[in-house]
């Protein structure tokens, strides 16, 4: 037969698990803090300006593409 608890009790229980240690055996892996230095470069003159402006060129497809595919989603239509 159960024994019955009161809410008093059973609330104490849950601060008193909420307090337990629960080690999981696994190594900290997260690398301390340290600073970021960003340094950006506003020189054009790029060496291989084909390959930038070829690669500039496929994410601006893409953006092309996602966009019709949210806009025919968005209007319950497919004309891609």
């Amino acid at each position: 037969m159960a024994a019955q608890v009161t809410l008093e009790d059973a609330l104490s229980n849950v601060d008193l698990l909420e307090e337990l240690p629960l080690p999981d055996q696994q190594p900290c892996i997260e690398p301390p803090p340290s600073s970021l230095l960003y340094q950006p470069n506003f020189n054009t003159n790029f060496e291989d300006r084909n390959a930038f402006v070829t690669g500039i060129a496929r994410y601006i497809e893409q953006a092309t593409v996602h966009s019709s595919l949210c806009f025919s989603y968005k209007n319950n239509t497919c004309s891609i």
